[in-house]
C-alpha cells in the first residue's frame, strides 16, 4: 500500500509538514514563529503546565 516506512525517514516528512503548518498558521495571525520574550515564555509554560493537571486540581475544570 502507500505507507511510508516508520523510523526516522517516516518522520522526516512529518516533521517538515508540522513546521510549515506552524508558519503558516503564525503568519496568517500575524505572530511570529519563535518566542523570545521572557514573560510570553512564562505565560507559555504556565498554559503548557496546566495541561499536564488533572481533574480539579486545573484551573479550568473549577466551577464557580
Amino acid at each position: 500500500m502507500g505507507r511510508r516506512p516508520a523510523g526516522r525517514a517516516g518522520t522526516d516528512d512529518l516533521r517538515a509538514r508540522a513546521i510549515a503548518w506552524v508558519e503558516q498558521a503564525a503568519e496568517k495571525q500575524g505572530v511570529p514563529v519563535k518566542l523570545a520574550d521572557p514573560l510570553a515564555l512564562a505565560r507559555v509554560a504556565e498554559l503548557l503546565a496546566q495541561g499536564r493537571k488533572t481533574g480539579s486540581s486545573r484551573d479550568s475544570s473549577k466551577r464557580l
